[in-house]
């Protein structure tokens, strides 16, 4: 079963790191344990790609994060949603009932992509380790912009590639109903968190200031 531990990472400006937003995890979800990931654990972890986390850390910290994200899902197991989310409502249990899910990033504005920012495991996920394999075969990562080289389009064309058929992905209004693009779920279902889109909004000067609950 997928652990019911979520993980939250956020490396770099620690005075920065939006902890009104991970709150809400934690509040929502208090049967859940909440585990999150800093510059420590970044140095300490004995990472498999530590080459292109350091090389990455260059370009763009969220990098960093997805790198981060695909080998703590398959050592550890459980969910790891992103340091800029908010959750709405507690986790349902039925949400987890497969060996591993996604979301859409958003069916209207970018079809196809699976988020990278709400993904869910067991742990030792073959799938998984075999994403960290292809980033441990590839020369660089920090050549195009992180989201394409090890984050939602890498998850995707790894999925297509090695024709992974254990993935549930979930619609995008369940965790992401309000996308950057301007594009919104108006749906009747109440949505289980929120994305406020720090990396791409440029937004994480005051994101960690507002009134979020």
């Amino acid at each position: 079963m997928i652990p019911r531990t979520l993980h939250v990472i956020w490396v770099g400006d620690e005075s920065k790191r939006p902890d009104n937003c991970i709150a809400t995890w934690r509040e929502q979800n208090p049967d859940w344990t909440l585990k999150v990931w800093g510059n420590a654990e970044l140095g300490d972890y004995g990472w498999i790609n530590a080459r292109h986390m350091r090389d990455m850390s260059r370009r763009e910290l969220n990098g960093v994060a997805d790198l981060m994200r695909w080998e703590i899902l398959y050592q550890e197991g459980g969910f790891v949603v992103d340091a800029d989310s908010v959750c709405r409502r507690p986790l349902e249990p039925w949400l987890f009932e497969g060996e591993a899910c996604a979301c859409w990033e958003n069916e209207l504005a970018r079809p196809g992509l699976i988020a990278a920012g709400y993904v869910a495991s067991v742990p030792e996920n073959p799938f998984f380790g075999q994403m960290i394999l292809d980033l441990q075969n590839t020369e660089r990562v920090d050549d195009r912009m992180a989201w394409q080289s090890v984050g939602p389009l890498f998850l995707t064309e790894c999925h297509r590639m090695h024709q992974y058929a254990g993935l549930t992905i979930w619609p995008s209004h369940y965790f992401i109903p309000n996308h950057f693009s301007g594009a919104q779920y108006s749906g009747p279902a109440l949505p289980f968190a929120d994305q406020a889109w720090g990396s791409t909004l440029q937004c994480y000067d005051e994101l960690h200031k507002r009134k979020v609950a």
